[in-house]
């Protein structure tokens, strides 16, 4: 089960087709779309001090390998886990 936190932190479409993944400080880090790919960012804390905004971003439809792909970055770089049953792809 996940912690609260990381529940409080993730926002899905009702149709299930996007995720988003908002960091504690209330920027969106992550973004997951049937439709669109992935996009993975840094906070906006981080880029306020000169970080880039793109850690990894794609810009075609995902296919399931990509969607484990997203819940690894979310998890490596903001310590937030997206469970991986969340959607189906």
């Amino acid at each position: 089960m996940q912690p609260l936190a990381d529940l409080e932190l993730i926002q899905v479409s009702a149709d299930r087709a996007t995720v988003w993944v908002h960091a504690p400080d209330g920027s969106t880090v992550g973004r997951f779309s049937k439709r669109f790919g992935i996009d993975a960012h840094t906070t906006a804390s981080e880029q306020m001090q000169g970080a880039p905004q793109c850690l990894h971003c794609t810009h075609s439809p995902p296919t399931a390998h990509d969607w484990q792909k997203f819940c690894d970055l979310m998890q490596l770089h903001h310590g937030i886990t997206v469970d991986r049953d969340l959607i189906e792809i």
